[in-house]
Parts: structure tokens; sequence; C-alpha cells
């Protein structure tokens, strides 16, 4: 982790080391330069991102004396997480450590072309299919990044459908081994956990760290205030 955090600990980030999402497309372009793999992460986010205001598209850490949450706060829509783990800040910019595991949270806005008032499971998956797809060829295209064995799983928690898919980064790449990737459809947005693999061995507990986390996703119909929701943890 210490290698890994001394190829970016230079670059500037403006936001907290405790937000978790959108990262600025100049990082991304940084980082592509750096380990490829990482790129990743942050680009998906910046492609996605249309131009609004910074703080509404983050998830952030909110950590208390008895519990930590990771909250999303949107205009008219938020959502929460609950690590069952204790949770904290990663040496990595934009990113948290759980059980020794750096992941990320990110919100993305659906293509507003789309109707989401009549959804069926099976549309629900179509769009997220069709999100996977679309972040993987900007990942081949534009990052001119390489992956191979990818695969997918569809889970079902507390009544949320969610996609799991994971691929693996070029045998060269001597930083990560494996991405991963855990979506759901969260209103017009697709919130989405992943998290690099730095060893091939640790993927399994990895991908079940983020399908439980994301089995504590809790949405509200109107805008939580995270101030007040950290004071009560």
């Amino acid at each position: 982790m210490k290698r890994l955090w001394a190829q970016v600990k230079y670059w500037p980030v403006g936001a907290s080391s405790l937000i978790i999402g959108l990262r600025p497309a100049s990082l991304c372009l940084a980082l592509k330069r750096l380990f490829p793999a990482l790129a990743l992460v942050w680009a998906f986010s910046a492609a996605a991102q249309p131009g609004g205001p910074v703080d509404d598209q983050h998830a952030r850490l909110l950590t208390g004396k008895k519990r930590s949450l990771i909250a999303y706060a949107g205009a008219d829509h938020s959502f929460t997480l609950e690590p069952v783990h204790a949770a904290k800040p990663s040496d990595v910019p934009g990113f948290i450590t759980i059980d020794k595991q750096i992941l990320q949270a990110t919100v993305i806005p659906v293509d507003k072309s789309i109707d989401l008032r009549s959804m069926s499971e099976a549309r629900e998956r179509e769009i997220l299919q069709k999100y996977m797809e679309y972040e993987l060829d900007y990942y081949r295209k534009k990052l001119k990044q390489r992956y191979s064995n990818l695969q997918k799983e569809w889970v079902t928690l507390q009544g949320r459908t969610f996609l799991v898919w994971y691929f693996d980064t070029p045998e060269n790449e001597k930083l990560i081994s494996r991405q991963i990737y855990v979506s759901t459809l969260f209103y017009d947005q697709v919130m989405s956990l992943n998290a690099p693999v730095f060893r091939s061995d640790d993927w399994g507990k990895a991908r079940s760290l983020l399908v439980k986390l994301a089995g504590t996703m809790k949405t509200y119909d109107k805008r939580v205030d995270l101030a007040v929701l950290r004071k009560k943890l």
C-alpha cells in the first residue's frame, strides 16, 4: 500500500480523503500515466459526470463514536451503507479501507433518455448491463487499456437487484490483479461499489466485502442532512 500511495501522493486532490466518489478528469489522466488499473476507478466516474455540483455526486464516509456509515445525499434522494468492520480513510485519495481492503463508492447519472417510470427486474438488468458495457468500452477505447476474463453475476439483496462484475488486468500490471464492481440502480442514478484487488488470492474476500456492504443499502426519498446523521453515530 505504501508503494501504491507513493505514486499518487504528489498529485493535487481537491476533495478531502474522506470523500468517496467522483474525481477530477485531470486526476484521471495523471493516474492513467502512473497506473492504468486504478485510473479505471476514477475515469468511470469522471466520464459520467454531467457537470453538476461536486458535493451532490459524492458518497461520504461518516465516522462516529460507535459506528461508521457511507452516505450520499442528493437533491431529492439519499442512501447509506453500513460497513460490518471498522472503516477509515485510505492512504489512497478517494478510497476508504475496510478490513485491509480499499474500496470506493460512486454515484453515476443514468442516461436521461432512459424511461425509469415502469421498471421491471428485466428492465433493471438491461440498464445495468448497458452501464457495465459503457464503462468497459470507455476503459478499452478511451483509456486504451486491456482486460480479460470478464465475469458477471446477478444477486438480489434486500429485494434490490445488483450486478456483480469483475475482470482481470494484464499480467504485466504489477500493482493490481483484478477489479471488482457491485452496481445497482438508485432512482435515476447507478450506485457502484468497486475495489482493486492487489493479490489474486484476495479477490474472494474483496467480493464478499462489497456484496455484504451492498446488502446494507438503505434509501431515502429526501435529502438527508449528513451533519445531523454523523452526530447520531
